[in-house]
């Protein structure tokens, strides 16, 4: 027996994606559409109506029409505030004063994103542009806020409504860019390196890649087992996505058939999740993604179904079509590359819908909230004020009950040259987010 039904008047795909998706896959209820209208004016129980009519005894989310039409026209959807909380796509409704599934569908699709966006070098929508962040939310996963807002005024209108089932959780990511910052190069590209850092006067460095490769001291990005354990033993998932994408200019991971790589993601994949992470030029050459994919599962002797794209650089919907054809199931890409906060505006994990084919794929996309370079490079924080500003962010997903999601790299959790200070953020922020 289902526990509550939903009607839509026009129905659509864009109203068959999102709907399901929030009242069941969000809020964790078993929502069945009901499209006979004289079936579902009988219907008992909590049900939920969408469309320009209300119907008796339902709640009634009024239709902007958003979701009723098709292609990716331009839309800078208006806006209100209802006690500090923006409201998208107001509507006159009598039980909600927006249409809360445009709004949804807007954020979770990214339907900005597919018109004429100013870009940065690598091709990213620069998150100045986006309308989360002219006015203001960008930092709230305002659509899981905006279900809450449904429940809580739907309860009141029928006690019967059952209770959200949500549960906080954490998932700690490592997008191993390196696998070492000395070990895994020819003997000729370590020789230029020493050469390098002599000139810039680094002698430590000279001294610490010598100690390192006669086998005296670890390597400074030998951080992955460490990292394995502070996320496990505060309550997370742990997931380590591996780059196999070749050397380039961009693209400097040690190649996934040397030794010391091979045996690294042997020893990851053995005792966590991990995951591809595509090469810069991915996004650029499609057909790159199915020859880093198979380096992968040679190694691991095992599919690949996770992944996050190096620099964040996907194009949509193309990039997200070859990954899901290719078999990944999980794809970690949404978020910022400047800023924390949520990009779809959303702690939930949700599955792409392509804009351009309108239809739900059967690809996840999973929102991260918090990016360790991105708080370093672009944001300009301190150690001490990323971790403040992280934990923001914890705060933000435990109050929703969702999934804090963070980013994390070799290179500053080594504290190690450049990054040296900022190994304590994440051994800060991964307990403030246990569950």
């Amino acid at each position: 027996m289902a526990e509550i039904h939903f009607h839509i008047e026009r129905p659509g795909p864009r109203s068959r994606y999102i709907i399901p998706h929030m009242l069941g896959t969000m809020a964790g209820w078993e929502a069945v559409e009901i499209p006979d209208i004289a079936t579902f004016r009988s219907t008992s129980g909590p049900k939920l109506s969408y469309g320009k009519f209300p119907v008796e005894g339902a709640f009634h989310v009024e239709s902007f029409g958003f979701l009723e039409q098709m292609g990716t026209g331009p839309i800078d959807p208006g806006l209100i505030e209802v006690m500090g909380l923006p409201l998208l796509f107001p509507t006159s409704g009598t039980h909600l004063p927006f249409d809360v599934f445009s709004a949804a569908f807007f954020a979770l699709t990214r339907y900005e994103e597919y018109g004429q966006i100013d870009r940065d070098a690598h091709g990213r929508p620069l998150s100045d542009e986006l309308h989360a962040v002219r006015h203001h939310y960008f930092n709230r996963p305002i659509v899981d806020e905006w279900l809450y807002v449904v429940a809580d005024l739907w309860r009141k209108q029928d006690p019967r409504l059952p209770a959200l089932r949500r549960k906080y959780e954490q998932v700690a990511t490592m997008d191993v860019d390196n696998g070492a910052m000395y070990l895994g190069r020819p003997w000729w590209r370590s020789l230029g390196a020493a050469a390098r850092d002599l000139l810039k006067v680094e002698p430590r460095r000279v001294l610490d890649r010598a100690a390192v490769l006669a086998g005296i001291k670890p390597d400074p990005y030998a951080v992955h087992q460490a990292f394995l354990e502070c996320v496990q033993s505060n309550g997370g998932q742990a997931i380590f996505n591996f780059l196999t994408a070749g050397r380039g200019t961009h693209d400097h991971a040690i190649a996934p058939e040397h030794p010391y790589m091979h045996r690294l993601m042997r020893d990851m994949a053995a005792h966590a999740e991990v995951g591809l992470h595509p090469g810069y030029s991915s996004s650029d050459e499609p057909e790159r993604l199915a020859l880093e994919k198979q380096r992968m599962e040679a190694v691991i002797e095992a599919p690949v179904t996770r992944s996050r794209q190096h620099f964040l650089r996907l194009r949509m919907p193309e990039t997200l079509r070859e990954l899901e054809r290719l078999g990944i199931r999980e794809e970690h890409s949404m978020g910022s590359a400047d800023r924390s906060g949520f990009r779809a505006g959303t702690c939930t994990a949700f599955p792409f819908y392509d804009l351009l084919a309108e239809e739900t794929t059967t690809l996840m996309l999973h929102p991260f909230a918090v990016m360790d370079s991105a708080l370093c490079y672009k944001m300009g924080l301190s150690p001490e004020a990323a971790v403040k500003e992280a934990q923001r962010m914890v705060d933000a997903v435990r109050r929703v009950q969702g999934t804090f999601i963070s980013v994390w790299h070799e290179r500053f959790l080594s504290d190690y040259g450049d990054e040296a200070g900022w190994g304590c953020v994440a051994e800060a922020v991964i307990p403030y987010a246990r569950p």
